[in-house]
């Protein structure tokens, strides 16, 4: 079960800790260098009317050896669907399916939406750091081949916060994100690296349905309201 809401629980933790609303809008002393190219990435991600990335998802727990599972992520607006080899969740607006393959059961509920969904895509994650509870500076520039490669480090202003640090990585010669890595105070570590994006595609609505009856022996759980 560690990996059952693999890249949910990722961002969820981010909401917990980057999202909460505050009557702060400073970013404390934030370096204006790194805004610069946290605004040209968020930029670039809003102007994607869709988009299809293929991720790894890697897990630390402390004195335990590190979980890796790779998946895909496809979002077209509120629409996306996740697959991985141990799950599968498909949104298409209205209704969410979680199918958990080892367990041979798929939960059906309610679709919502706004800041209490658990799910959170790189184009939403990066319109975080503008809410305030955060300061962010450059923390290291190094250069691999031909590309400079950027690190922005992100420290939470409320010393209770459950994130201690979170660190993305970017290109900074071609604007393109490479990970995210969020550090949280009991020890544990979550990375997430985009191996690849194509933005852009033309998806049908069906992309974002899971067709229960086309799976046998599946148990279905249906979670929605009446």
């Amino acid at each position: 079960m560690r990996f059952v809401f693999l890249t949910m629980m990722f961002t969820g933790l981010a909401l917990s800790g980057i999202c909460q609303r505050t009557n702060n809008t400073s970013s404390g002393n934030s370096d204006p260098s790194a805004k610069v190219l946290l605004d040209k990435l968020k930029s670039k991600f809003d102007s994607y009317k869709s988009m299809e990335m293929n991720f790894e998802f890697q897990l630390e727990l402390p004195g335990k050896p590190i979980e890796i599972q790779k998946g895909k992520l496809i979002q077209d607006g509120k629409k996306y669907a996740i697959v991985m080899k141990d799950q599968e969740i498909y949104a298409d607006g209205s209704q969410t399916w979680l199918y958990l393959k080892s367990r041979k059961e798929v939960q059906i509920s309610d679709f919502e939406d706004g800041d209490n969904d658990a799910f959170l895509s790189p184009k939403q994650m990066l319109a975080l750091y503008s809410k305030g509870d955060y300061e962010y500076a450059i923390a290291e520039e190094r250069k691999v081949g031909k590309s400079t490669f950027t690190d922005i480090e992100f420290k939470p202003l409320k010393k209770n916060n459950e994130i201690t640090k979170l660190r993305l990585t970017i290109i900074k010669t071609t604007n393109n994100m490479v990970s995210l890595r969020v550090f949280l105070r009991d020890g544990n570590r979550y990375l997430l690296k985009m191996d690849s994006l194509v933005p852009n595609k033309k998806y049908t609505h069906d992309t974002f349905i899971l067709n229960t009856k086309e799976l046998k022996g599946v148990h279905i759980e249906d979670l929605r309201m009446e």
